[in-house]
């Protein structure tokens, strides 16, 4: 039983409350201390919260657990550790030097358009630093990576090899040689190279990113790697089991393995409270100048999935991409019998002006978006970003006003898995250096923000609905899950420049403490 708290339970029937009784894995009564106490006769431990705010588990709704793992334990190529081309190099040449010959340096976070040389590093950048290792660092987006010649020469990558359908191989003008540079190919190299790292180094970026989690107050996240499929899927439920990741995993499969998975048994929503499936990923992508696949593939691809009982979530980023999206889903009849409710999805919207968000709604999809973007990019968009498109990044308001539903993530490793500089940017549209993003349609006066409460709703409760768990978890209600966090500061009367410091001193997930910060 938790008393002494401020309960804040994203449940209209009853919004706040001062205590909470847990029976096993689930909420047995929500109210004040005298109900909690009767419904919790049997039970022998009460933890005083000392006057703090208790919240439902935060919901990630889209992030990427295995590259997340990889960038903790990888090499940090961020701006932040890597001011320019020349800084890159020291860096890859050090971690080279304590990296026996043959073995992979791997690299993750590094963005050109930081860097004053105004570009990509290539693979004759990369070769100088380390000669006698392959090397591939990983841009922050995630949509391109560099490979040193080495690399290139283990993912059978030459002079003669083309472009994939969905990438993009970069060459020299000149010479017609790959450059090392590639986008919208990581599909391709993963199957080419396989893993590069060990199971030791991933069990640890893995273990890391779980106490970084329950150290925000995360409970759930959901899995969006456009490639998950069987193995994935075992490989979540191993790590589970043994303890490794403590927090519930809805895993979207890839629009390309949903086949295996129905070999094996496995459809939306199976298998768990743990773990479950989730809708399917499509990726729609412009690298290459035009959208891949084009409308007509990707109103098949959407049909397929929900002929096999699947809603989709498409990556959809760019204003093209999301009416493509809009308009498919628009026109496919949705998934028979619509299960438990759960929308199709559209996944980051980042660009969406007020025709476009009209459009969306008429769609009937759900938009899981990363307001984090505002406040880690923000100050990239102000300065790269036409003028005229910027009050229309993430607008979060312009969404809501028109009755879309929205749910929050953070798209880790593309930015921080921490949600609440995100939810402070929903909340003052303000970026890491205190700029602020122009207002939206809406009005001046709303500038695209939203209330406290709303943003942390769209962390909880609509992250629930977003994969179809909304009788399960997302608020704080007897007979849901017991997933908690206990915050160190109240989000509601706390200050908005606070909003982003915020962190969980306890969090319960199934009834069970898994964090404590030495309440």
């Amino acid at each position: 039983m938790l008393v002494n708290t401020k309960v804040l339970t994203m449940d209209p029937a009853m919004p706040t409350a001062n205590a909470v009784a847990i029976r096993g894995t689930r909420i047995a009564a929500v109210g004040d201390r005298a109900v909690a106490t009767y419904q919790a006769a049997a039970l022998t431990r009460t933890i005083d919260c000392q006057g703090l705010t208790l919240v439902p588990g935060l919901i990630d709704s889209h992030c990427h657990l295995f590259a997340q793992a990889s960038a903790m334990r990888g090499l940090d190529c961020s701006p932040r550790a890597a001011s320019s081309i020349a800084a890159l190099k020291r860096l890859v040449r050090s971690q080279a030097g304590r990296t026996s010959p043959g073995r992979w340096v791997r690299g993750f976070g590094y963005d050109e358009l930081s860097l004053p040389e105004a570009r990509h590093p290539n693979r004759w950048d990369l070769d100088e630093a380390a000669p006698l290792h392959p090397v591939r660092l990983d841009h922050r987006s995630g949509h391109a990576s560099v490979l040193n010649s080495p690399a290139l020469e283990l993912a059978g990558i030459g002079y003669s090899t083309p472009d994939p359908p969905e990438g993009v191989i970069d060459r020299d003008q000149s010479t017609g040689q790959p450059t090392g540079l590639v986008f919208e190919m990581s599909s391709y190299l993963r199957e080419r190279l396989g893993r590069t790292s060990d199971d030791s180094e991933l069990r640890a970026g893995l273990t890391r990113l779980n106490e970084s989690l329950l150290g925000y107050g995360v409970t759930s996240v959901q899995d969006a790697g456009p490639q998950n499929g069987h193995s994935r899927w075992q490989a979540l439920a191993g790590l589970q089991q043994s303890g490794v990741l403590q927090f519930r995993i809805t895993m979207m499969p890839g629009f390309p393995q949903l086949g295996e998975l129905k070999d094996c048994g496995l459809g939306w929503g199976d298998s768990g409270t743990w773990l479950r499936l989730g809708h399917a990923k499509i990726m729609l992508t412009m690298t290459t100048g035009a959208l891949y696949p084009d409308g007509d593939a990707l109103r098949g691809m959407v049909a397929e999935c929900h002929s096999r009982g699947f809603p989709v979530a498409v990556h959809a980023v760019e204003r093209e991409a999301v009416e493509a999206t809009a308009l498919a889903l628009a026109e496919v009849p949705p998934v028979r019998g619509n299960p438990q409710g759960a929308r199709d999805r559209i996944e980051h919207c980042s660009e969406c002006p007020g025709d476009l968000v009209n459009l969306v709604k008429a769609s009937g999809a759900m938009v899981v978006t990363q307001p984090g973007f505002i406040y880690w990019n923000g100050d990239r968009y102000l300065e790269r970003v036409p003028s005229s498109l910027l009050p229309h990044l993430y607008p979060v308001d312009s969404l809501r006003g028109t009755s879309v539903p929205v749910a929050f993530s953070s798209d880790a490793p593309v930015i921080d898995p921490n949600p609440w500089p995100g939810i402070y940017s929903s909340v003052t549209r303000f970026t890491r250096e205190g700029r602020r993003l122009p207002a939206g349609d809406r009005s001046e006066a709303s500038g695209q923000q939203i209330s406290v409460m709303e943003a942390l709703r769209m962390y909880t409760r609509s992250g629930a609905y977003s994969e179809g768990s909304g009788d399960q978890k997302g608020s704080i209600t007897p007979g849901k899950l017991a997933d908690l966090a206990l915050l160190d500061a109240d989000p509601t009367t706390n200050s908005q420049e606070g909003l982003k410091d915020i962190h969980s001193v306890l969090t319960v997930v199934g009834g069970r403490v898994v964090w404590n910060e030495g309440l």
